[in-house]
């Protein structure tokens, strides 16, 4: 069972975390319901996720997300979801 770590960081500190667990293998197909998930539980507005950062996600075991990623403001800098196994 894979984890996803969640970290909404504001001036290099991470303010808020979640650790989510997987219940199935995490594809390119399915990384966008996690993300959805997520961000529900964090309370946060869904990104914008391009199939390359799906791809990047899954070769490197980490995301960025910044601005220019969310449709709506954001009150952080950077969304990071990092895959713990």
């Amino acid at each position: 069972m894979k984890k996803i770590w969640a970290k909404v960081i504001i001036n290099f500190k991470v303010k808020k975390s979640i650790l989510f667990e997987a219940k199935e293998e995490i594809t390119t197909s399915n990384f966008y319901g996690f993300v959805i998930e997520v961000c529900n539980a964090l309370k946060l507005p869904t990104p914008l996720i391009t199939p390359i950062q799906t791809n990047n996600f899954l070769e490197f075991n980490i995301l960025k997300l910044k601005q220019r990623d969310f449709i709506e403001e954001i009150a952080f800098d950077i969304l990071q979801f990092e895959l713990c196994e």
